[in-house]
């Protein structure tokens, strides 16, 4: 999905208050004329996630060896795993365990920091726990879900954010518990950027001890096919079944065909508008049955 005029505000916005909290100087100043330069020379048919790469690219180069969420990403793994035994429980307990981990899983996705500040973020987080339970799937997507993992030998999970990644840590537990026998594959990012899952937090939060973990190979927040390693590119050639989380994946991956089923919250005007939903809004698509997606007009 090809970005467009709404993710360059965003993006642009999002790197100014990123350099500016370095002080608002000449560094500053010239980051962001290198910003500017990556939008413009970027290949055509990117999605937004592959200008965050560049741009923690270029940021190393003028503050070297800083990540600038790391503390973020440790707040919000910490925050989660401070949570989980009494989303645990409620899983459990609940008529549809597999279904409500996935509606966790899901609400999970508020902890993103390319597009909401951790104080909005964390905010929409808390708000949409409690409601977590009544935002119920698309019984169509899921149920097509469900069919086909039942007849699948591999399903390959996309990850996303840090945080978010230790509600997935619950839904995997309910998947190897309705299907033991189903090879699960956990796919985080390939190198630090924004606020998204590494190898070192699925240590952190136990992923790697409930599942094998590979990386995408790419330090994007989403999975570009162009870039991707050789080590996803085969996981994603044997997977049976594919579960994108995030928006980015979304993004970067839809119109692909291959078998993807995307759960996301709608944090951003642009896709809101192009799914024709509220802001804010829970999804559960199946890429097999997605709409065409026409561009917004400006």
């Amino acid at each position: 999905m090809q970005f467009d005029a709404n993710c360059i505000e965003c993006l642009v916005r999002r790197q100014s208050e990123l350099a500016r909290s370095h002080g608002d100087g000449e560094k500053a100043y010239t980051y962001l004329r290198e910003v500017l330069q990556i939008i413009l020379d970027a290949p055509p048919g990117v999605a937004a996630p592959w200008l965050t790469g560049a741009f923690t690219a270029c940021y190393q180069r003028y503050w070297p060896g800083e990540d600038a969420y790391a503390s973020l990403k440790r707040e919000s793994n910490d925050m989660v795993l401070g949570l989980l035994e009494e989303v645990r429980e409620t899983v459990r307990a609940s008529e549809n365990p597999l279904a409500l981990a996935l509606q966790f899983a899901r609400t999970g996705n508020f902890l993103d920091f390319g597009v909401l500040t951790p104080e909005t973020a964390h905010r929409a987080l808390h708000d949409a726990l409690e409601k977590t339970p009544s935002m119920a799937l698309p019984k169509d997507v899921y149920d097509d879900f469900c069919r086909e993992l039942s007849q699948a030998e591999r399903l390959l999970i996309l990850g996303d954010n840090a945080g978010e990644i230790a509600f997935d840590t619950v839904l995997v537990e309910e998947l190897q518990r309705r299907w033991p026998a189903l090879e699960i594959t956990y796919c985080v990012r390939g190198g630090n950027v924004l606020n998204d899952a590494t190898r070192q937090d699925a240590a952190y939060v136990g992923m790697d001890r409930l599942v094998k973990v590979i990386d995408s190979g790419a330090a994007i927040s989403g999975t570009e096919l162009r870039e991707i390693g050789p080590e996803l590119r085969r996981a994603l050639e044997q997977a049976d079944v594919i579960l994108s989380k995030g928006s980015g994946n979304f993004e970067s991956l839809c119109g692909c065909g291959l078998n993807i089923y995307y759960i996301f919250m709608c944090k951003c005007v642009r896709l809101s508008k192009l799914l024709a939903v509220e802001n804010m809004t829970g999804q559960f698509l199946r890429e097999r049955g997605l709409p065409t997606l026409q561009p917004l007009q400006p």
